[in-house]
């Protein structure tokens, strides 16, 4: 991770990262999730879909470019330094949303505390938890509807007071940006950012890819129904087999500890 990298993260709660992804891996992994898509009743914010929101789940199976994001170069750097050198992926999907479709509201926007809602700089190193990469698959401009965000908020130590939330997480207000993003870059962005999505005004519709990382020692997600399938395993490296490895806790088992054996997709 670099000084530039370092500064504009911690004062953004987000940085943008060029060139993960070549134009062809971007196309095939459209296809592949045009291959998986599922259309969803609801939003996560509980509107109805109405046809524009669809999900795609078990990408991992699908082989490359998935697998090999895992533990890319250029997001593990960042990612190492931000959270932990023992990292734990949490999960990888997507959302398509059509053009017209329901926002993906703002939320977050406080460090809570918890082990996974944190964030602070402490011996010049920053300490957060639950992180995503959100990967641009297409050229997404600052009025597409792409991710939107509102940029510090990450450091904020008081939540959205209830009676002004409307207000000041509204998508067009002053305080949220619309963050532009060309083919092939991802988004680190903690959890602690307030974010969100806003209408999605293309034709094309939007193939939204999201990774989450997490420390090793620490867990939001359930484990079971979100670990990949055999299949999945059977094309990854012992490194990447690691990210998935059980959390475990500090002061536990020193050999539950390591993050260089793989505890999953071992063959007898």
């Amino acid at each position: 991770m670099t000084d530039e990298q370092k500064y504009l993260f911690d004062l953004q709660g987000f940085l943008l990262v060029e060139d993960v992804l070549t134009h062809d891996e971007c196309d095939m992994a459209i296809e592949k999730i045009q291959e998986r898509m599922r259309p969803m009743e609801k939003t996560p914010d509980g509107y109805d879909a109405n046809g524009t929101w669809h999900s795609a789940g078990k990408l991992l199976e699908a082989g490359q470019p998935f697998i090999n994001l895992i533990d890319h170069p250029k997001l593990v750097s960042v990612l190492e330094n931000i959270i932990s050198p023992k990292l734990r992926m949490e999960g990888a999907y997507s959302f398509v949303r059509s053009k017209g479709c329901p926002q993906f509201e703002m939320h977050g926007g406080y460090r809570g505390g918890n082990v996974n809602f944190r964030y602070y700089v402490h011996g010049n190193n920053i300490h957060t938890g639950l992180t995503v990469i959100s990967f641009a698959l297409q050229d997404v401009d600052d009025e597409a509807g792409g991710f939107a965000c509102i940029p510090g908020s990450h450091k904020s130590n008081f939540s959205v007071p209830a009676d002004s939330r409307k207000r000041l997480f509204d998508m067009n207000g002053g305080l949220v940006r619309n963050i532009p993003s060309p083919k092939g870059s991802a988004v680190i962005f903690t959890e602690c950012l307030a974010h969100g999505a806003n209408v999605w005004q293309q034709d094309e519709p939007r193939y939204g890819l999201f990774y989450k990382y997490n420390d090793r020692s620490a867990i939001y997600h359930r484990q079971d129904i979100r670990l990949p399938a055999q299949a999945a395993f059977d094309q990854m490296t012992d490194n990447q087999k690691c990210f998935f490895n059980t959390a475990w806790e500090a002061f536990g088992n020193t050999e539950s500890g390591r993050n260089d054996v793989p505890e999953y997709g071992l063959k007898d």
